[in-house]
């Protein structure tokens, strides 16, 4: 059995090939990074929904989430927390929004930043029968300098944000006080997410107070059965449990079925329904 650490005697030492490298996540060894923070790099079915919900007004939605699309598309201010490749971040911007898109360091350099750079300056235009003033900003505004970019009809910005730490130490007074909302797609499908996020949630709720900024967030179920607790994913309930522990209030905006693959234990991938919701949460 080769030794743990060491070569010994005539040991021959392991060498990859060129495939095997290519598995490799380069991030691995990243301050702050781990297998949670991996997901940052891939799309997720709950940021389609949000970004659906947010940005594309429908016939059924409700005077309330009218008003929320109205807001981003007439200047809103917005932090979005593990925002990932920040793709909702991005496209709120877009639509005439103001956005501070946050992750791990990591993924803001790697990815955030990559995206944001090749988005600039893009031009975005609705469909006719969408209403929307002309409200844009022509330069950029004082909480997202000195690097914020236009995008689209609105301007973007990203910095890094790890929950676990202080929040005082990461955003500037300005950035975590003028909030009008915070938004956050399928963040915690992992249990150990949750408070953390809810952590970071509260210290933005209670230094944004004169603003009141609600939380929207999309979450997609992944445990088999609600009612029954899942060891490693956070289930409806469990945000439900955590909302009220916290005495917040949450409302539904938006929920649908999806289809997505899912790997059985003997490496089958099958079709299965999932739900994926979006809520509103207020302290």
């Amino acid at each position: 059995m080769p030794s743990a650490g060491a070569l010994e005697g005539e040991e021959e030492a392991a060498v990859l090939t060129e495939e095997e490298y290519g598995n490799i996540d380069p991030n691995f060894f990243d301050e702050g990074y781990s297998l949670a923070a991996s997901t940052g790099f891939k799309v997720w079915t709950g940021s389609r929904l949000l970004v659906e919900t947010l940005t594309w007004p429908q016939s059924n939605d409700s005077e309330r989430l009218r008003e929320i699309q109205d807001r981003f598309r007439n200047g809103a201010k917005a932090v979005e927390l593990g925002a990932g490749v920040g793709v909702v971040g991005t496209y709120l911007a877009a639509i005439g929004a103001q956005v501070l898109i946050t992750d791990l360091p990591t993924i803001v350099e790697n990815a955030i930043d990559v995206n944001l750079e090749r988005n600039k300056h893009i031009e975005f235009k609705y469909d006719d029968d969408v209403d929307v003033d002309d409200n844009s900003c022509n330069s950029c505004p004082t909480w997202l300098q000195p690097h914020g970019l236009n995008i689209g009809r609105g301007w973007a910005d990203a910095t890094a944000v790890d929950w676990v730490q202080p929040l005082e130490e990461q955003l500037t007074e300005e950035q975590s006080t003028c909030l009008d909302f915070i938004v956050a797609s399928d963040v915690v499908f992992l249990k150990e997410m949750l408070s953390s996020l809810f952590d970071t949630v509260a210290a933005l709720f209670k230094s944004s107070v004169a603003s009141s900024p609600p939380f929207i967030l999309s979450f997609q179920r992944r445990d088999a059965k609600e009612g029954e607790d899942s060891k490693a994913f956070t289930t409806l309930d469990g945000i439900l449990q955590a909302v009220q522990d916290r005495g917040w209030k949450l409302e539904c905006l938006a929920w649908r079925h999806v289809t997505v693959p899912k790997e059985t234990e003997e490496g089958n991938i099958l079709m299965v329904q999932s739900e994926v919701f979006v809520f509103e949460i207020n302290p």
